[in-house]
């Protein structure tokens, strides 16, 4: 079931706060095992519309969106705090980070990754694109129970490739989605596809839940979500994007929700192969940019904050994106090592193209 906007708002205060609990000793029991869900957005999120840095003095002029002046606005109810605001269509995340189990770290990426789907996607797993690479390798190189990673069926790559070959011709996207859509205009074409990939996630995310919480289930589980890869008529606070986002958290509650008493023990990564740009193009989009914006969500998780570093918006970084501030193998290797529980010289072999790379500190609790 999709929820509107504005049933999600009047909803906050009625929206359960989970407790704050700290974890235990190390875990005795398959059932006391740590639960990792890795949700990749596959497109690329444009991190100005999802966190945007409200109290950033640069952020109009980068924007460059006098067209779309509802994309600065953050209602004070989404401010998180005095830089940082959440896009309303993620408001249902927002219980969440303030009862402490939601952490954004701004500004992530992987330096040198390339700007193509296939080759970001590779870089960030380490792996091949279509697969999860170093989620993979965790129970190959470390696990008490040999139980493969949780997934569902591998999405549909075509737009992945379509959207490489208009890199440098956005244009040549719309006319391709136009034929695809035929004779149906281009905004509707779009909409559709969000909203199916919106019921896709949400039944998936729940499913994912029911499998990690299991006594003897696994541990790890993959999903990925499309709709973010957004040359074309973005939006604002509405439209493509904001339809998106706001599927996203409805999955992540019902994720959590499905858990039960296993939410303590458990850690959502949510990450992207790259951000956007800073600017609109000329039709309504923004185009592929460097750094993004990473979520992590769970019991395990020590939220309640914004991490990590705010480079600015006063020198935009390459092709006019946002400049990576944190490097995304940082935070995969606190997963891996903090919160799994993996040794540091097996992580090494977990995740290679991280090995130089020191964890992250802080993302999880004590």
């Amino acid at each position: 079931m999709q929820l509107t906007r504005r049933a999600t708002l009047q909803g906050l205060v009625a929206l359960p706060v989970l407790s704050r609990a700290r974890l235990g000793e190390a875990a005795q029991t398959a059932g006391e095992d740590p639960r990792l869900l890795v949700v990749l957005l596959r497109g690329g999120l444009d991190a100005l519309a999802a966190v945007p840095p409200h109290g950033d003095p640069n952020l109009a002029a980068a924007r460059g969106s006098s067209e779309l002046p509802e994309s600065l606005h953050v209602p004070s109810m989404l401010k998180l705090d005095g830089l940082f605001g959440l896009h309303s269509g993620l408001s249902p995340l927002l219980p969440y980070y303030l009862s402490g189990e939601l952490l954004v770290v701004p500004a992530t990426g992987i330096a040198g990754a390339g700007r193509s789907h296939a080759d970001a996607q590779a870089a960030l797993f380490n792996g091949d694109a279509g697969g999860a690479g170093w989620l993979d390798r965790i129970p190959e190189r470390y696990s008490r129970r040999p139980l493969k990673v949780w997934r569902t069926d591998p999405g549909d790559q075509t737009m992945d490739v379509l959207s490489n070959l208009a890199l440098a011709n956005p244009r040549l996207l719309a006319d391709i989605l136009r034929a695809q859509g035929d004779r149906d205009d281009l905004t509707g074409l779009l909409e559709r596809r969000t909203a199916d990939a919106a019921t896709l996630f949400e039944q998936s995310a729940t499913s994912a839940a029911t499998a990690l919480c299991a006594e003897d289930g696994p541990r790890l589980a993959f999903l990925e979500m499309e709709g973010f890869d957004t040359h074309v008529a973005q939006g604002a606070a509405t439209g493509r994007l904001g339809s998106a986002l706001e599927a996203l958290a409805c999955g992540l509650v019902s994720f959590a929700r499905e858990c039960g008493p296993a939410w303590q023990r458990t850690a959502v990564l949510v990450v992207t192969e790259f951000g956007r740009t800073l600017s609109f193009n000329a039709m309504g989009g923004t185009d592929h940019g460097s750094a993004s914006v990473t979520f992590l969500l769970g019991g395990a998780v020590a939220g309640g904050r914004v991490g990590g570093r705010w480079p600015g918006l006063s020198q935009p970084g390459e092709g006019n994106s946002l400049a990576p501030a944190t490097d995304l193998r940082s935070i995969f290797k606190a997963v891996v090592t903090d919160h799994l529980g993996v040794p540091r010289h097996v992580a090494d072999h977990v995740l290679p193209h991280a090995a130089g790379v020191p964890a992250m500190p802080g993302l999880f609790r004590s």
